[in-house]
């Protein structure tokens, strides 16, 4: 399991963990040069993009976190109105690639250093 943090400051700071089954982050080995996704548990393969293996099996995904099999998007706003707006929105579905698709937009939140509060506009849980 892991999760995804995107923090918006002067800029835009990501952070990707992988997380054993207690939830204690894992070490990750990076391997540069490799742009395809790697085969083995915990690789990460940096070259224009970054591409990590996380070994959970896809029925344990989310299970420790209450959701189990599925992926768990938070989405944090200062405002209840651009909440409210955000949601309205989720209501319309589109297709892709043969999917459906629902999309929110989520407003960047201005801070002077990543690690400043309020936690991050967008978080990834599985």
């Amino acid at each position: 399991m892991g999760y995804g943090e995107f923090v918006g400051n002067e800029s835009v700071h990501w952070t990707l963990a992988h997380e054993d089954g207690d939830g204690t982050e894992v070490a990750l080995s990076s391997r540069q040069g490799h742009g395809t996704h790697p085969k083995k548990g915990h690789d990460v393969h940096v070259d224009k993009t970054c591409r990590g293996c996380d070994p959970c099996a896809l029925d344990d995904v989310g299970r420790r976190k209450g959701h189990a099999g599925r992926y768990r998007v938070r989405m944090r706003f200062t405002r209840q109105e651009d909440a409210q707006a955000a949601l309205a929105a989720a209501g319309r579905i589109s297709s892709e690639d043969g999917m459906y698709v629902v999309v929110m937009d989520v407003p960047i939140v201005r801070r002077a250093h990543a690690s400043d509060p309020p936690p991050p506009e967008i978080r990834v849980d599985w």
